[in-house]
C-alpha cells in the first residue's frame, strides 16, 4: 500500500514525539530515578495539579480571546467557541509538526471553511503571533532584568543559550513588522509560491491564482495596518497575550508547589520558565521535542531535588505539551463533525448586517483570495 507524503511526515513527527518521552523514561529508568519518579507523582498534590489545569485554560482562553478581539475590530462577529475551537486547532498542529509550522495554516482553513477570507484570517493570526512573540520577550527580559540572582544561580553557563533565543525571537517579529509594512516583499513571497506551485503542478491557472494572491495581500494589509496606525488596539491585543503567556509560564510553578516545595516564590521559578521557554522555542523539531526536556535538566537542576526531579519533567511536560495534544484532538474531531454537517461552509456576519458568504465572497464585498488553484 501507498503511504502520501504527508501521511509520513505526520508518522514522523508522531515517532519524534514518542521517542523523546521513551528516551526520557529510558535514561531515568538507567539511572534509577523511575521508581522516584513515580513515588513523586503519586505525593503530587491534588489543589496545585488543579491550579496547572486552571493555568493552561486561561492560556488557552486568552489565545482564543485574542483571535476574537481582532475579528470583532475587523467588523468579522465570529462567536468565541469558534474563536476557541480555532485555537484548539492551532495549539494541536502547532505541536505536531515541526517549528510549528502547521498551526496558522490549518487555523486559515478552519476559518475559511466558517467563511472568513483567508487576507483577514492571515493577518489576524500574524498580528497575534507579534502579540505574543512580544509579550513573551518583554516580560521574559523584565524578570531576567529584575531578578538577576536565579538566573546566575541556576543558568549562568548557559547563558549565551538564552540570548541566542531572545535573537531568534526578536527577529520573527520584525519579519512581521516587515511584511506588514511592506507590499514588495510579500508580493515577491508569493510569485515565488505560484511559480513554485506552477513547477509542481499545483497551480494551473497562474493569472487567476496571483489574482486571488493579490486580492488576500491587500486584504492582509488592509486588517494588518494596526501595528502602525492602530496602536490603542494593539496595546489592547498584546496585553491580552501577556495574560495567555503569564498562563502558560505559571504551570512550572504550580508543578513545583505540587511536589511539596516552596523555598523559590513565583518570580523565581516564572524567570526560570520563560528563558527556558524562549531558549527552545526555536527547535526544528514537534513541540521542541528534545529541547523542552534537556532544557528542564539544565535550567531547574538546581531547583527541584535529584528524587523529584524527573517526576517534575514529566509533570510539567504533560501540562505544557501532551494535555495540550490531547484536548487539541478533540477539537479537530470537533471540527471535522461541523465539516460534515456543514460540507459547503457557513457564512459569517458583518457588521452592517453584510455577511462573509464562502459560496459567493464577492457578494459581501470581499474577494475569493484564499483557495489556491489546485484543483
Amino acid at each position: 500500500m501507498k503511504v502520501s507524503k504527508r501521511t509520513r511526515s505526520n508518522l514522523l513527527n508522531a515517532l519524534i514525539i514518542v521517542c523523546t518521552l521513551g528516551l526520557v523514561l529510558y535514561l531515568s529508568a538507567r539511572g534509577g530515578d523511575i521508581g522516584d519518579a513515580w513515588n513523586t507523582l503519586k505525593s503530587a498534590d491534588i489543589r496545585w495539579i488543579g491550579a496547572a489545569v486552571g493555568s493552561w485554560v486561561v492560556f488557552m482562553m486568552f489565545e482564543a480571546m485574542g483571535l476574537h478581539v481582532f475579528f470583532h475590530q475587523q467588523g468579522v462577529r465570529i462567536k468565541y467557541r469558534t474563536s476557541f475551537l480555532v485555537a484548539l486547532i492551532g495549539s494541536f498542529y502547532s505541536s505536531v509538526t515541526p517549528a510549528a509550522t502547521g498551526g496558522q495554516p490549518m487555523q486559515v482553513f478552519a476559518l475559511k471553511k466558517r467563511g472568513v477570507p483567508t487576507g483577514i484570517s492571515s493577518s489576524g493570526l500574524a498580528v497575534k503571533f507579534f502579540t505574543f512573540q512580544t509579550a513573551l520577550l518583554t516580560l521574559g527580559g523584565a524578570l531576567w532584568l529584575f531578578n538577576p540572582g536565579i538566573v546566575q544561580t541556576c543558568i549562568d553557563q548557559g547563558r549565551w543559550i538564552v540570548i541566542t533565543g531572545f535573537l531568534l525571537n526578536g527577529l520573527s517579529v520584525a519579519a512581521v513588522i516587515l511584511l506588514a509594512i511592506n507590499k514588495n516583499i510579500v508580493r515577491g513571497i508569493l510569485t515565488l509560491a505560484i511559480r513554485v506551485g506552477k513547477a509542481l503542478h499545483l497551480v494551473k491557472d497562474v493569472a487567476r491564482t496571483a489574482s486571488r494572491a493579490d486580492a488576500a495581500m491587500n486584504d492582509f494589509h488592509a486588517s494588518v495596518d494596526m501595528l502602525t496606525h492602530h496602536p490603542i488596539r494593539l496595546f489592547y491585543l498584546y496585553l491580552l497575550s501577556c495574560i495567555q503567556v503569564l498562563g502558560l509560564m505559571s504551570i512550572a510553578y504550580f508543578v513545583y508547589r505540587a511536589l511539596g516545595l516552596d523555598a523559590l516564590g513565583y518570580p523565581d521559578i516564572l524567570t526560570l520558565q520563560f528563558l527556558l521557554y524562549i531558549a527552545a522555542s526555536f527547535t526544528p523539531l514537534p513541540g521542541a521535542s528534545g529541547a523542552q526536556e534537556g532544557g528542564f535538566y539544565i535550567f531547574f537542576q538546581n531547583v527541584f531535588p535529584a528524587d523529584k526531579l524527573v517526576g517534575a519533567l514529566l509533570l510539567w511536560r504533560f501540562f505544557t505539551y501532551y494535555f495540550t495534544l490531547i484536548v487539541g484532538m478533540g477539537g479537530i474531531i470537533i471540527d471535522s463533525a461541523w465539516s460534515m454537517r456543514h460540507p459547503k461552509g457557513a457564512p459569517i456576519p458583518m457588521e452592517g448586517g453584510g455577511v462573509f458568504a464562502q459560496d459567493d465572497p464577492q457578494s459581501a464585498g470581499q474577494p475569493d483570495s484564499g483557495e489556491e488553484e489546485n484543483q
